[in-house]
């Protein structure tokens, strides 16, 4: 029972201060995805089958896709280039922005 809790103390605390990491502004994320919109498409939802649409994804997938083009462990020209510039608050808030787009998906009828 101490180990548990002594776990779930350390649990807490690390959320707790870890939650300014994760503050962000959508609606400035809004605004940086402008520059998206050439490739990924009006609204994150991409028209070329070789640009993935950003719309609905998972903000930590996003973020994390982003410092990996920034930090070269994800390679690709463009995002690199686009990628290098932004502060890590600019990253979470295009995340915010890109995963708070609701998407419907609609099954085929056979």
């Amino acid at each position: 029972m101490k180990h548990t809790l002594c776990v779930l103390s350390i649990f807490v605390a690390a959320i707790h201060f870890s939650a300014p990491a994760f503050a962000v502004d959508a609606q400035n994320g809004q605004k940086l995805a402008k520059k998206c919109s050439a490739c990924h498409g009006k609204d994150g939802i991409s028209k070329d089958p070789e640009v993935p649409s950003l719309a609905g994804q998972p903000a930590l997938y996003l973020r994390k896709a982003m410092e990996d083009f920034q930090n070269g462990s994800r390679e690709d020209r463009r995002m690199t280039m686009m990628a290098k510039p932004l502060s890590k608050d600019d990253i979470g808030d295009l995340a915010a922005w890109f995963s708070a787009i609701k998407v419907t998906v609609e099954l085929p009828t056979f």
